[in-house]
């Protein structure tokens, strides 16, 4: 029996092939296994760099059945295919590789942040995802607590706004079941929006991390991209849900597809009666509409009736104003967060964190045994513990009157990464040639 997988079975097969012993270093492998009698079974195997592989598994009633994996070269394609043929037509061998594929996968995922990119493979295969296949394509994951943004309440010692979507998203991976007992589409999204450099696609990478997820990040820049093909990207290309799908600067993107549409009005629109009829014109544009993508087609691709589900839909933008009305509707956007200049406590807690190696030193005491905040350049700014530097930062920087991102406050914060007494210090001069 030989069964042609497709590219998420294929990857699932290959990545357990890869997890198999001395697979890319021995022309022939010889494994011993653990039979349920205490007999010993023989694996053999041949390296992974062969077109196809040929190995003895096990099966769970302890016999052994022959295996021949066949995997398709990747050059100049969209994801890898490849073809699995067994002796017989008991299909258990294969369940079991496609399990522990998931498995491997999903250890994989704990240690790095997957980041899966749109890229052009040419004429002969267009677009397609394009997986990374080492760890040194991958990015390293970040922990939620790395991404200070303001609390949810003013004022209070609560959870912050990162947090607070953190849990909302976790939330909604563990009720699938109250989503279908209800007939509601299982799918949720979130539009951040807001000043740039104000932490977005950082909380983005930081809510993967946490949850283990897989980023797709979604780009319309390639004249290849049409409603056909982002249809058969969302549905097809993309492993099993639960993943998260980013459109970064949706606003841009939708602009780009509206430019598009008005370009193919115009092209439709500049043929004279001398030169085509109206009927010709029609079909011309119509037959170019077709090959472009449109408003209605990343809409239906969202969340039509042949979207898929499971998935966590992130839009940023930093105009929510330019986007269509469309792309807002309740069902396509369930959460919203607003991205502002950075506030005192949320300077003030990324201050700490920056510096939290430094520990406390002794605090400044002024002659009638109270604490002391000292002016700029005093010299007891070095015996303040970091909580004290951090809030004489934050009085700072709001004397001075500039409103600023995060990405601004840790630009300044790195360059100085050794010496926090220098990052307070220096904040009003740094914010001076930087604003004028």
């Amino acid at each position: 029996m030989t069964v042609r997988l497709n590219e998420k079975e294929a990857d699932l097969v290959l990545a357990w092939l890869r997890e198999q012993p001395a697979i890319h270093d021995a022309s022939e492998l010889w494994l011993y296994g653990q039979r349920s009698e205490g007999k010993a079974t023989r694996y053999e195997y041949e390296p992974e760099i062969k077109v196809t592989s040929r190995l003895r598994c096990q099966r769970p009633d302890g016999s052994s059945q022959w295996v021949w994996i066949t995997r398709e070269s990747r050059e100049g394609s969209g994801g890898n295919r490849a073809t699995v043929s067994i002796i017989g037509r008991d299909k258990v061998v294969l369940e079991n590789m496609l399990e522990e594929g998931r498995e491997i996968q999903r250890r994989k995922r704990e240690k790095f942040l997957t980041v899966v990119q749109v890229y052009d493979f040419g004429k002969e295969h267009g677009l397609n995802w394009l997986h990374p296949q080492d760890k040194d394509r991958k990015q390293p994951g970040r922990s939620i607590s790395s991404v200070v943004l303001p609390r949810c309440v003013a004022g209070s010692t609560g959870i912050d706004q990162a947090e607070a979507l953190l849990e909302d998203a976790r939330e909604f991976l563990n009720s699938e079941t109250w989503y279908t007992e209800r007939g509601i589409p299982y799918r949720r999204g979130y539009l951040l929006y807001g000043v740039p450099g104000g932490g977005k696609s950082s909380l983005i990478m930081a809510v993967a991390s946490e949850l283990r997820l897989p980023i797709y990040m979604m780009s319309f820049s390639s004249e290849r991209m049409n409603d056909e093909v982002l249809s058969s990207l969302l549905q097809y290309g993309m492993h099993d849900p639960p993943t998260i799908l980013l459109l970064e600067d949706v606003d841009l993107l939708h602009s780009a597809v509206l430019n598009r549409h008005r370009q193919l009005q115009d092209t439709a629109g500049d043929s004279s009666p001398a030169d085509r009829d109206k009927d010709s014109s029609d079909k011309s544009y119509e037959k170019s509409r077709r090959g472009r993508l449109t408003l209605s087609g990343l809409l239906n691709a969202l969340d039509g009736p042949t979207a898929t589900t499971g998935r966590l839909l992130f839009m940023t933008t930093n105009d929510r104003d330019a986007l269509d009305p469309a792309l807002l509707r309740s069902g396509r956007i369930d959460y919203e967060l607003e991205f502002k200049a950075a506030v005192p406590d949320q300077i003030q807690r990324l201050f700490t964190r920056f510096y939290a190696d430094f520990g406390g030193s002794t605090s400044a005491l002024s002659s009638e045994g109270g604490k002391a905040m000292p002016d700029e350049g005093d010299a007891t700014l070095t015996k303040l513990s970091t909580e004290e530097l951090a809030e004489l930062f934050v009085k700072k920087l709001d004397a001075s009157g500039k409103k600023l991102t995060t990405a601004d406050i840790q630009r300044h914060l790195m360059k100085r990464k050794k010496s926090p007494r220098r990052a307070v210090e220096e904040a009003v001069t740094a914010m001076v040639q930087k604003f004028g």
